[in-house]
């Protein structure tokens, strides 16, 4: 079937109209997930978050997570997760007029969407940054990090059924402190049970730190492969590519090239991925969203794939296969709509499908999605 589209604000009864870049996931039987902040044109931003949510096929519904949860308004997006150790669904973000609190919105099947104040809770410093959660599978712990408000350090909060805890990262490991403007995320390395942050320093140098069973340990990307430094982005996204046993940063560099970190058998290694392809160039603040399309039943051979915003203010996709990379401008062949900021990605490997996301310039939710 290949790649489609569908707006989903306007096949979903009652949703609104969004703002701000959504966060998406897949969580159980294949229920696909998108959270957005809402909008209108006569009030702007209203600093509730929804969700649309599909469970299986294509029949899409809507819900106020905040009011639900009895939660903080939002100041701007969220970042969504899946804590499987404990079967539950996870955003998190800063409260209304960026109060420096990390909120998060979690959900159970028994207990449907609940609030809590994580930064209270672990008695953390603010934030300055987005805050950003995922798991590592391999403890089963999640794991929510940020920029503190003062100093230029990175936090982590973790939760591995206990409470709450808070732990100063960059202290931790010895690291210098990160851009101002800079917002780290984060992913696990299940086969190597390494937990990994990645963040921009003052230089457009990628800091990575990972934590293996001992302590916390950083490196500079940059200097380690010879890469261009980052260019106007404040955010940068890893992955994992199981089947090949590899890490892989993807970024936008000074020369607004799409470029790929990638390491396997212990060493980093650099491919400039718009020269490999002469793919359209990325805006210069784009942040590309990566991902592995591991081998299945649907998808015999394992592909990589890079997504990110033109400057054509298209989607546009960068993909892996047998040794080389190819261009596919999925906007320009499906007819889809500017898109404004980010897309955000994942695979259903069980399903055999691809799902982009992102906020059209009608303040829509559009998703691409790609079927075998």
């Amino acid at each position: 079937m290949g790649w489609q589209l569908k707006n989903l604000t306007a096949a979903t009864a009652g949703a609104p109209l969004a703002v701000h870049q959504p966060t998406a996931w897949l969580f159980a039987q294949f229920t696909r997930h998108v959270v957005f902040q809402g909008f209108t044109y006569s009030a702007g931003d209203d600093g509730q978050l929804y969700e649309l949510y599909c469970s299986g096929g294509d029949d899409w519904n809507v819900k106020n997570l905040v009011s639900e949860a009895g939660g903080a308004p939002a100041a701007t997006s969220a970042d969504g997760y899946i804590w499987a150790h404990q079967g539950s669904q996870h955003v998190v973000y800063q409260g209304l007029r960026f109060d420096g609190h990390v909120h998060e919105l979690w959900y159970t099947e028994d207990d449907g969407w609940n609030a809590n104040d994580l930064t209270d809770a672990a008695h953390a410093p603010l934030t300055l940054s987005q805050p950003h959660g995922y798991e590592t599978s391999y403890d089963g712990t999640q794991r929510v990090v940020y920029q503190a408000r003062v100093g230029g350090h990175i936090h982590e909060l973790s939760n591995s059924g206990s409470g709450w805890h808070d732990l100063d990262i960059t202290a931790a490991a010895g690291a210098p402190p990160c851009a101002t403007d800079a917002a780290p995320t984060g992913y696990s390395f299940e086969a190597e049970g390494t937990a990994h942050v990645l963040v921009r320093d003052q230089n457009g140098h990628i800091l990575e730190f990972w934590r293996d069973a001992s302590s916390w340990h950083w490196g500079d990307l940059i200097a380690v492969t010879g890469a261009p430094a980052m260019g106007d982005a404040e955010t940068v996204h890893g992955y994992v590519f199981r089947g090949e046993g590899g890490q892989h940063v993807d970024y936008v560099g000074i020369d607004h090239h799409v470029h790929e970190l990638w390491w396997l058998a212990g060493a980093w290694h650099h491919n400039d991925l718009t020269a490999a392809t002469g793919a359209t160039a990325p805006v210069p603040t784009a942040i590309p969203a990566g991902y592995a399309f591991e081998a299945g039943l649907f998808q015999p051979v394992a592909t990589q794939h890079v997504l990110y915003t033109g400057v054509d203010s298209l989607v546009h996709e960068l993909w892996w296969s047998a040794g080389s990379w190819h261009v596919n401008d999925i906007a320009a062949r499906v007819g889809a709509s500017a898109i404004v900021g980010d897309p955000v990605a994942f695979v259903e490997v069980d399903q055999g499908t691809q799902n982009v996301f992102y906020l059209s310039d009608a303040h829509e939710i559009i998703e691409l999605r790609w079927r075998p």
